[in-house]
């Protein structure tokens, strides 16, 4: 058995260098608009990404269309 949450605790995204990062979403504490793209904040980390601030409530509920 086992418990299935449809829940998005990470999510795989495209840095500005072009790289693929993982991001623990349940460690974000911000999300932010960026010229590039958008920016996700955690700690100590500041992780740039090129994904559009509009496609982040995609991202979220885990949806790929």
């Amino acid at each position: 058995m086992f418990n299935y949450s449809n829940e998005v605790k990470w999510i795989r995204v495209t840095d500005i260098d072009g790289g693929l990062v993982w991001i623990n979403l349940e460690k974000v504490e911000r999300i932010y608009r960026t010229s590039d793209g958008s920016t996700f904040e955690f700690a100590n980390t500041v992780i740039q990404t090129i994904v559009p601030f509009e496609k982040i409530p995609e991202l979220l509920s885990g949806s790929t269309a």
